[in-house]
């Protein structure tokens, strides 16, 4: 049966995660929480480009677990905006809306 995304952030994550390679979106459960989404897949080279959105890697799970489908969505984009910059910046720093600083590798 297909999934209904409730949230346009939702769908629109849902989107972006099917533009990068082996990379997919998902809500994870934890005891006693409600259920989080989460990025899971090949994207381990995008890591800093999620912890500045708040993404934390939940090693067990092996998925990044964000607070809401909204930082998922903005660090999907961002991860497109660095994969389509290139590799000829092997260390570039970069400025997120939410006003984090990260240096990606």
């Amino acid at each position: 049966m297909p999934t209904v995304l409730s949230f346009p952030a939702q769908a629109r994550a849902e989107e972006l995660a099917s533009s990068l390679e082996d990379c997919q979106v998902l809500e994870v459960s934890f005891a006693n929480g409600p259920p989080m989404p989460a990025i899971k897949g090949g994207c381990f080279q995008f890591a800093t480009v999620f912890k500045a959105f708040g993404g934390q890697w939940n090693h067990a799970r092996k998925v990044h677990v964000f607070y809401d489908w909204s930082a998922v969505e903005a660090s999907l984009e961002a991860a497109l905006r660095r994969q389509g910059d290139g590799a000829e910046h092997s260390e570039q720093d970069w400025d997120q809306d939410s006003g984090f600083r990260a240096r990606a590798r």
